[in-house]
């Protein structure tokens, strides 16, 4: 799935949009006044230019005089004097011009020949009986188009540049402006993937909406620690008061088993209570054991043979694997030790093993590895049992959670098991990840610091 666009990203996107439609309009606004200002402009400098022009005829007595001195070239506009038939009479046509353009009073045009481009204005006086005489007036209006067309490349090449310096400016002030909202995802995702709720997230100098969202966090935050240590204390209460009624139950079971008097059928009826009754035990004092660690409850650290820790799990499970016809084996390059919690790395591994037997097949096969890489020991349990889907990896560790909840309850199982398994790992500072195919296995890979301070659960 395509990684989702930033808001910073979205927001540059389309205040950049917007400019470069707003500035393109106003280009091509500019570009069309230029235009028109400058046509407008020669227009009236022709039409004046031939005004002053006939300045040079005099009319008299049925005809026209020209003044010896008139000159037909001013001011970059050139002069033709026409007769009422249109034959040049004096003057002469820029290069290129169309000789037959037509001639109309008083009414400025555009004539246009190859690349060139001229302004044209004719005026025309009448004198004598029905007789009269053009003059036209010609200048080249090559230049405004050379600067209409210059400006308008260099804003082809310019216009994308400025859009570019534009949205990385705005992308740069929009970063800065959200900087700390960044903070903040970053502070609230620490605290929430360090599950550390007695974390705040620090509050911005300014008193605006970043400082208000940042406090509404803590606030959040406060209530959610307030309910975790309620709910760790009314776990680690309910699990404490209900071992001393539950071990009452198994005593008493064991004791009436022994009881000769009894028949075979009430000693069955009584073991079925007896196993539920430490399934029931066992469940309480995991919950008990989570409870209190999530109660940051101290936990002595030695050092563990974790080779002899592991053949000792072997050993008492090695009837339990026989029963599926199941093979374990145990393989390291040498003595492994490292500084941990012996009974929480003894309940570990007894967990992940016997879940590898409950979730194994007949006649399979349980590989335990462990082996060290340099100031880290690794350890691995892996099965060729039925495996696990993609989409249950990620819900294993919750508690109660069971990827097949008839074969778990068959087994005995209480739905703590990979739940105490995170949380033991988590104790000793390491890490546990997954690897399953479906119908092919699973490999619990987990790693550990060699050396390890006492410290918290």
């Amino acid at each position: 799935m395509m990684k989702q666009m930033t808001i910073k990203k979205k927001v540059t996107l389309w205040y950049t949009g917007i400019i470069a439609l707003i500035l393109g309009m106003v280009l091509a606004f500019m570009f069309y006044f230029v235009d028109k200002v400058g046509i407008s402009a020669t227009e009236e400098e022709v039409s004046a230019a031939v005004t002053g022009f006939s300045a040079n005829f005099q009319f008299q007595d049925g005809t026209y005089y020209l003044s010896e001195d008139t000159q037909f070239y001013q001011d970059g506009v050139m002069f033709c004097v026409y007769d009422d038939n249109g034959k040049l009479l004096y003057g002469t046509m820029p290069e290129k011009f169309p000789k037959q353009t037509i001639l109309k009073s008083h009414t400025p045009r555009v004539i246009t020949s190859g690349s060139s481009k001229w302004m044209v204005y004719d005026s025309v006086h009448t004198y004598g009986k029905n007789k009269a005489i053009w003059i036209r007036g010609i200048t080249s209006i090559h230049a405004i188009e050379v600067f209409m067309t210059t400006s308008q490349k260099m804003m082809i090449v310019l216009y994308p540049v400025f859009i570019l310096l534009i949205a990385m400016t705005g992308y740069f002030m929009l970063k800065r402006a959200l900087k700390q909202v960044d903070l903040i995802c970053d502070q609230v995702e620490n605290i929430s993937y360090g599950k550390d709720l007695t974390k705040r997230l620090s509050l911005p100098k300014v008193r605006d909406e970043l400082y208000e969202l940042s406090h509404k966090f803590n606030q959040m935050f406060e209530r959610l620690e307030e309910s975790f240590e309620k709910e760790q204390q009314f776990t680690a209460d309910v699990s404490h008061e209900l071992r001393t009624p539950v071990t009452v139950i198994i005593s008493q079971c064991e004791y009436l088993i022994e009881d000769p008097v009894l028949e075979e059928e009430e000693k069955e009826e009584i073991m079925i209570i007896l196993r539920q009754a430490r399934r029931m035990s066992k469940l309480i004092n995991e919950m008990l054991m989570i409870a209190r660690g999530e109660m940051n409850e101290s936990y002595d650290m030695e050092e563990v043979d974790l080779i002899l820790l592991t053949e000792v799990i072997v050993e008492e499970l090695r009837e339990q694997a026989e029963k599926k016809k199941i093979q374990i084996s145990v393989s390291s390059d040498r003595d492994v030790k490292m500084m941990g919690n012996h009974t929480l790395l003894l309940r570990m591994m007894m967990n992940l093993v016997q879940n590898a037997i409950s979730y194994g097949k007949e006649h399979g096969h349980i590989d335990i590895l462990w082996k060290e890489q340099g100031d880290m020991i690794i350890g691995e349990v892996k099965d060729d049992g039925i495996g696990i889907d993609q989409e249950d990896i990620p819900k294993i560790w919750d508690r109660f959670y069971r990827v097949d909840k008839s074969r778990s309850r068959e087994n005995g199982g209480t739905g703590l098991g990979l739940s105490m398994v995170h949380f033991i790992v988590a104790v000793h500072g390491g890490q546990i990840h997954v690897e399953s195919k479906k119908g092919e296995g699973t490999s619990f890979i987990f790693q550990f610091p060699k050396i390890l301070e006492s410290r918290k659960g």
